[in-house]
């Protein structure tokens, strides 16, 4: 397990290396993210198929509305 970990982190940091160098202004950030995120689609495509692509995409923004439920109902009030 520690292997994939690391093989993980090795990937996101190298990955993320070369993105940066790509971003020039707020625009090149949401372009390189599309580029990734295509990326990312068809190396998943590729390794599971369209159906399980599909759901794991879906998973991923239910996790996004899962957090930002988290962070509404643990928002600081002012009284």
């Amino acid at each position: 397990m520690d292997e994939k970990i690391v093989k993980i982190n090795d990937t996101m940091t190298a990955l993320e290396k070369v993105a940066r160098a790509q971003m020039k202004t707020d625009e090149d950030k949401l372009l390189v993210a599309s580029a990734l995120m295509a990326v990312t689609r068809n190396l998943y495509v590729e390794a599971v198929g369209p159906r399980d692509t599909a759901h794991i995409f879906a998973t991923i923004v239910e996790s996004f509305n899962i957090m930002e439920e988290m962070l509404e109902q643990h928002k600081p009030t002012i009284h």
